[in-house]
């Protein structure tokens, strides 16, 4: 999933949650989601928000880069999609939940997805990417502690509105799906 941005995210610098939310300027502690869009406008991207647990299995890893390989990476990808949008990377945040389990877990299903922004000063998209999908919810928001099902599950998605300091709307992109 590919969403795009303009004008580019502000200050702050994005953060990022145990629950697989990365927030910009507050901080998410909530594992049970609320649907889109939240009533409060708290802006953030959510790869999969949800009971994340990496105390019973998984790290969550992230980091802020310029490395000149994974920049030319992102820009070969974004304009492959994305061929009208004038676009060079020169700034990535990535943050991945590697092999994490969900709250209150009896069993050995994990979740491994990620967030990536990429930003040219001019404009941000963001991408998700996931790899092992086994639950959806954990027993904090009433799912099963067997199968990680049921109860509210995982909410997927951006969900960046405008603010006054920033300017900043997002949109997704027709085939891209979220």
């Amino acid at each position: 999933s590919v969403v795009f941005l303009h004008p580019p995210l502000c200050s702050p610098p994005p953060q990022v949650n145990n629950n697989g939310v990365v927030s910009f300027g507050v901080s998410v502690s909530q594992y049970t989601p609320d649907p889109f869009p939240l009533a409060d406008g708290r802006p953030f991207v959510a790869p999969y928000w949800g009971d994340v647990n990496n105390n019973l299995g998984g790290d969550v890893y992230y980091r802020e880069t310029q490395n000149p390989e994974l920049l030319r990476r992102l820009t070969r990808d974004i304009n492959q999609y994305f061929p009208e949008i004038p676009f060079t990377a020169t700034w990535a945040f990535v943050a991945t939940w590697d092999r994490v389990a969900y709250y209150g877990s009896t069993s050995q299903k994990v979740n491994t997805f990620q967030a990536v922004l990429a930003n040219d000063g001019k404009v941000t998209f963001i991408m998700l990417n996931y790899g092992t999908i086994q639950w959806t919810t954990g027993t904090a928001s009433r799912g099963d502690a067997n199968n990680g099902l049921g109860g509210t599950p995982a909410q997927v998605g951006p969900l960046i509105q405008h603010t006054q300091e920033c300017g900043t709307r997002w949109r997704r992109e027709p085939g891209q799906g979220l």
